[in-house]
C-alpha cells in the first residue's frame, strides 16, 4: 500500500521551450499533450510530452533560467559517463519496446543529423545514446524483462558502498508499512532535507512551512484545465 508504481513525469529545466519541443516531437516523435502557465508560478511555462496515459516527459521554462549558465561537470555531464554535482541528473533514459523499434528510432535521429552511439548490449537492456538540446544526455533503452536481482547486485559494489548484509536485505525487500489513512502528523521541517526557497520566494518559505495540509491545498490547487472542453457536436 502506498508504493510508487511508475514515473508520472520528469521535469527538466529549459531556457528554450520551443527548441526542446521541436526536438522531442519532430526528431524523437513524441506527442505534445500539455503546454500552459505553471500553476502558481508567475511567467513560467510548463510542457508535457506523452510517454503513456499516466507518464510524461516535462519541461519548465522560467524567466531567470535564461541567465543561469550550465556548467559541464556540475550541472551537465557532457557525455554519458561524465560526472555532475550530487542531486543533478546524470542522464535521462527512455524506454523503447523492442530492439527493432530502437533501430528505427536511431534511423530517425540520424536522419535529422544527430550522432548516435549504440545500441550497446548491457544484458539488462540494450541502449543507445545521443545529446539532446541544452546538453541533455539522452539514452534510449529496450529490455526483454525484469532485472535479475541475483545477477545484478554485485557483492563487491555492496561492500564498496558500505552496505551491510542486513541493510541490503532491507533495500531488496523494504519493510511493510501500514497506512493510517493520511493521519500521520506533519514533522518539523528541519528533521529531514527540505525545500530551500531563494530569490523572491525566500520570504514565503517560513510561512509555507507553517501551513496545514488544507491551507496548502487551498493555496495551490488548480483543478481546472486552461482551455474549456469543447462541447460535443
Amino acid at each position: 500500500m502506498g508504493l510508487p508504481t511508475g514515473v508520472h513525469h520528469l521535469a527538466l529545466a529549459t531556457r528554450d521551450m520551443k527548441a526542446q519541443l521541436a526536438f522531442f516531437t519532430q526528431v524523437v516523435g513524441m506527442e505534445l499533450e500539455a503546454l500552459y502557465w505553471m500553476h502558481g508560478v508567475e511567467n513560467t511555462v510548463h510542457a508535457f510530452l506523452r510517454l503513456g496515459d499516466t507518464c510524461s516527459l516535462s519541461f519548465v521554462q522560467a524567466p531567470d533560467m535564461a541567465t543561469i549558465e550550465p556548467v559541464i561537470g556540475v550541472s551537465h555531464p557532457g557525455f554519458s559517463a561524465g560526472s555532475v554535482a550530487p542531486g543533478a541528473m546524470q542522464h535521462l533514459a527512455l524506454s523503447v519496446p523492442t530492439e527493432a523499434e530502437l533501430l528505427a528510432l536511431r534511423d530517425r535521429l540520424r536522419s535529422h543529423g544527430y550522432w548516435v552511439a549504440g545500441p550497446v548490449n548491457h544484458n539488462m537492456c540494450k541502449s543507445m545514446y545521443v545529446q539532446a538540446p541544452e546538453g541533455l544526455i539522452l539514452e534510449f533503452a529496450t529490455a526483454e524483462g525484469a532485472i535479475d536481482v541475483e545477477q545484478w547486485i554485485d557483492p563487491a559494489v555492496v561492500a564498496f558502498c558500505g552496505i551491510t548484509p542486513a541493510e541490503l536485505e532491507g533495500f531488496v525487500r523494504p519493510p511493510p508499512f501500514t497506512s493510517q489513512g493520511g493521519k500521520v502528523p506533519q514533522p518539523a521541517p528541519t528533521t529531514r532535507p527540505n525545500f530551500v526557497f531563494t530569490g523572491e520566494w525566500a520570504p514565503r518559505g517560513a510561512v509555507f512551512f507553517q501551513l496545514t495540509d488544507e491551507q496548502i491545498a487551498a493555496a495551490l490547487d488548480s483543478p481546472t484545465p486552461p482551455v474549456p472542453r469543447r462541447p460535443a457536436p
